[in-house]
Parts: structure tokens; sequence; C-alpha cells
């Protein structure tokens, strides 16, 4: 089958506008600095890049040259940035100088070095490959970055794109390095044209389904956090830490192992807040949540309960050292004021404990309802202090 390239030249453009298209429509109503609105605009810079190579025959073709690789270089630089701001790493007005170099050197540089190239195709398609490469060089490496999270099947969908796009751009270079091709317009030339723009066609796609479903999956995860965090401290919310007992207390009972838990509260909260107000009562929380969390074990669990209370579950840990764990909370919330402004604000906490070797005869609800029955012991005798529940209370 003969494939035409202007046929391909439309197919693709098409394709990289009606992308765009749904792009913006999604970014409609967002702010001008959100990521899909770069995204549309990049695959818009696309589609130029092939209208300008589409035009060769009709106008002066050294400004066509120039002006579709620029947009084409355009487009790249836009894709880094969008990426950019997906991850939350362009915050600021304008970029750092060294991203502003990234983004906007490239495409200088093809507006500088091409009208001096125009009669050697063989040294142009090797530099202009080379500088798209590079180009695709920072968007992998903002893809790979080391220091953000890795979850997600959109980003392996723009790292095959991006890979195949880079694979072609390096092949087409070596070709016209090695001599194989002389123009665009002799046979082997057409044949390279043709293998770039069914890359160019299935990469335009996937890059633009890839960069839709990490949207996705960002909201997705926003949702999770919403649905099962607590927005002001961070920690699981009640829901989040009531099933993380569930799944904790089965597992124990299946494998004869210890589980223990504490329910501890602020002492005099309500103080701070009329004291203090209630954006005082609001750090308060968040330091009691960060002084407890840093004194954690990796496997333990912490959630906010409601209120002023916390719920902390330890896995294969015995009554007695649940006790010692409780006690070492106790004094590290004690020494740990809140600083506020010019004020310190400390607060103490009471703590009851319950827990030990789980049977098949423990309930959440049970293991629960002793150690709250046991903090309020421990506030009855004073606060600042821990108590034992005796035994697993059964629900009511």
């Amino acid at each position: 089958m003969l494939l035409d390239v202007r046929t391909l030249f439309a197919v693709v453009t098409l394709v990289a506008l009606l992308m765009a298209g749904w792009i913006c429509f999604m970014a409609w109503g967002k702010p001008a600095r959100d990521a899909l609105w770069a995204w549309g605009v990049a695959l818009v810079a696309y589609a130029a890049s092939h209208v300008l190579f589409a035009m060769l025959g009709a106008g002066p073709s050294t400004g066509l040259v120039v002006a579709g690789n620029v947009a084409y270089s355009m487009a790249l630089a836009l894709m880094l940035l969008a990426l950019r701001r997906f991850d939350g790493l362009d915050t600021q007005s304008r970029p750092p100088v060294v991203v502003q170099l990234q983004l906007l050197l490239p495409a200088l540089l093809i507006g500088l070095l091409y009208p001096a190239l125009m009669e050697r195709y063989a040294a142009r398609v090797v530099t202009g490959s080379l500088i798209f490469s590079l180009q695709i060089g920072f968007i992998l490496r903002s893809l790979l970055d080391p220091s953000l999270p890795r979850h997600g099947r959109g980003r392996y969908i723009l790292l095959t794109a991006f890979f195949a796009l880079l694979a072609s751009l390096l092949l087409r270079a070596l070709a016209a390095a090695m001599g194989w091709v002389s123009s665009n317009d002799d046979e082997a030339g057409r044949q390279w044209l043709i293998m770039v723009f069914l890359v160019a066609l299935g990469a335009v796609i996937s890059i633009s389904l890839g960069f839709v479903y990490m949207t996705m999956e960002r909201a997705e995860q926003r949702n999770f956090e919403l649905a099962m965090k607590d927005m002001l401290t961070g920690l699981s919310n009640r829901r989040a830490i009531s099933d993380q007992l569930h799944m904790a207390v089965s597992r124990a009972q299946r494998q004869g192992q210890y589980l223990s838990v504490l329910m501890l509260d602020i002492d005099h909260f309500k103080r701070v807040n009329d004291g203090f107000g209630h954006l005082v009562g609001d750090a308060v929380l968040r330091g009691v949540a960060q002084t407890l969390q840093s004194r954690l074990r990796a496997q333990d669990q912490i959630g906010r309960f409601g209120g002023e209370e916390f719920l902390i579950m330890l896995p294969d840990t015995s009554l007695d050292g649940a006790v010692t764990l409780a006690e070492a909370l106790r004094q590290a919330v004690e020494a740990t004021p809140t600083q506020w402004g010019a004020h310190r604000i400390s607060v103490t906490i009471s703590i009851g404990v319950a827990g030990g070797a789980i049977t098949g005869a423990a309930t959440v609800d049970g293991l629960v309802a002793a150690a709250d029955s046991a903090m309020y012991r421990a506030k009855q005798g004073g606060r600042n202090r821990c108590e034992v529940a005796p035994h697993l209370l059964a629900p009511n």
C-alpha cells in the first residue's frame, strides 16, 4: 500500500487539532496556568508545524521550514512546561533561568541555525533532530524524576510515546548523516518522512491520551485522599483508621499476633480555642499530630478519630509495649509546645491503652471501647496520664 506524504500531513494535523480541542474543552474554567491549557496549546503548535510543512510548495521554503521547525520545538517546550505544572514544579510566574533556557533556547537555536543550513540538507536534518531529541530528553527526565511519585499508568504511556519519537528522530538523523537520504523529494527521503509521520500519528494520540489519563489519575488520587484523610492534620480520618483496624484485627486473629490500640484526647482543648481562637486550635491539632506521628514505627497507624481525639493502632505490639509507647508519647506532647507568634502553647494528652493477644472473640468495637473507657478514666484521674484497660469491653 502506497502512503501519500501530504495525506499523512493532513491526518496528523487533524488528529492533533482534534486532541487539542478536546483537551482545551477539558481545561475550560480552569486557571490559565493549569497544566491542561499548556498541553492543549502545545498540540496546537504541533499541528501548526505540520500545516507549515505542508505549505512548502506554496511559498518561500526557507521561511516555512524555519517557522515549521520553530513551531515543533515550541510544542515540545510547552509539553515540558505542562509536565512541570502538573507535578507542581512551575509555581512561580516566571520559571527559574535554567528552565527558561530549556524551554526557549532550542527554538532560538533553530531560528538562528536553520537559515544558514538551508542548502545543506543533511546538516539541517541532523541539527534539528538532535535539538528535538534534547528537548525530548528533558521531557523524559521530567517523567522519570525519582523525587516525584511514580503511581499511575498515564506516565508510562507518555514514556513509551516519547521514546518512540526519540528513536524515530535519531534514526532519521543517522540516515541523513550516513547519506542514505539527500532530500525529502527523492524516494528514500519520502520513505523516511512516511516513517516519521506514522510514528508522529501514533505519538500524538498516545501522548494526548497519556496526559489526560494522568490528569484523571491525579483527580482519583485527590478524591481518595478527601475520602480517607483528615485535611487538617494529614492523618487518616475516622473511616480510614477504622477500616485499617478491622483488617489488623482479622490478621491478628488469623496469625495469633498481638495488637494494641491507643485512644488519646487533648486535655482542656476547649480552653485553647476559647483563649486563642480556632486558628490556633487548628495549629495545636496539627502540632500534636506531627509529634505523635514522628514517634511511631512504619507499621503503626494513626488517625484523627474526631474533634481532638486520635486513635493509634499498634500491630504486633503487646500490652506492655503499648503502655511504654503511650507514656513516651504523653511526655513528648507535653514537652513540645506549639509556637504561634510570640506564644508557646503547651498542651497535654490523656491516653487509654487496650489490646494484647487477639483471640477470635475480640472485635474492633470491643477494642476501641476498651481504649476509650480507659482514656476517660485517665481524664477522671487528673488528666495528662495513661490508663490501661483491664479487659476488652463488648460492644454496646
